[in-house]
């Protein structure tokens, strides 16, 4: 609103400049003001009472209690159990499950112990690594094999990264593995799935490529 000497001001709708004592201020979906003359409000307040879309809902980070877009939102399930929604500051100040599921815990003797893991959808605590997933909207999201297989019918899922218990079984190496190992494993299936090869493809040497990658990335998550 362009205010214009004392006692006048630009309408936010047509722009026009009227006595600020004429002027209304109605509250839009997304959280922000406009201000209007009497011809506008009608407009205005019109707009007000629509449904706000999608992309226009707001909610608030439960870590630095800001309101943000949905869609700016990620469910983060805490160590107990908790989930919460935090901005993307937030994200990174949480104390975080190890959401990828029962075979990636480490015992206080220091072998793999098995636990279970919170599908982020259903919430049912399962034992089952869980599908890392992002959605259309881009939402990041671990859920277990049934709520992954409903969100792929419903259309609203992007990509499935490859689960690690499946990488390990591309690569024929057994869980707990030394990086040497997998590195070792990795070379071998490599040059057979090459598209050179008598016995390879493009599609199986991105399937060993994509195998090693993620166990690679899981070397980092420790």
């Amino acid at each position: 609103m362009a205010a214009v000497g004392k006692r006048q001001a630009g309408c936010d709708g047509c722009g026009q400049t009227v006595p600020l004592e004429e002027l209304t201020t109605v509250t839009m979906p997304d959280g922000d003001a406009a201000v209007c003359c009497p011809a506008c409000v009608p407009h205005a307040r019109a707009a007000a009472e629509k449904p706000a879309s999608l992309d226009q809902r707001r909610g608030t980070c439960d870590g630095c209690t800001g309101e943000f877009l949905e869609s700016q939102l990620e469910a983060v399930t805490l160590p107990d159990g908790t989930t919460v929604d935090c901005c993307s500051s937030c994200i990174a100040d949480a104390p975080q499950r190890d959401g990828d599921g029962a075979d990636e815990t480490t015992g206080a003797d220091g072998t793999e112990s098995e636990t279970e893991s919170l599908c982020r959808q259903c919430h049912e605590l399962v034992r089952e690594e869980l599908f890392r997933v992002t959605t259309i909207d881009g939402r990041n999201e671990r859920l277990c094999a049934s709520c992954k297989d409903e969100a792929e019918e419903a259309g609203v899922v992007r990509d499935v990264e490859l689960r690690k218990s499946r990488a390990r079984e591309i690569l024929d190496v057994e869980q707990g593995a030394s990086d040497d190992a997998i590195r070792e494993a990795y070379h071998e299936h490599v040059k057979r799935a090459h598209p050179d090869h008598k016995s390879g493809s493009r599609s199986a040497f991105q399937l060993v490529k994509n195998a090693y990658d993620r166990l690679r990335e899981a070397e980092f998550d420790r």
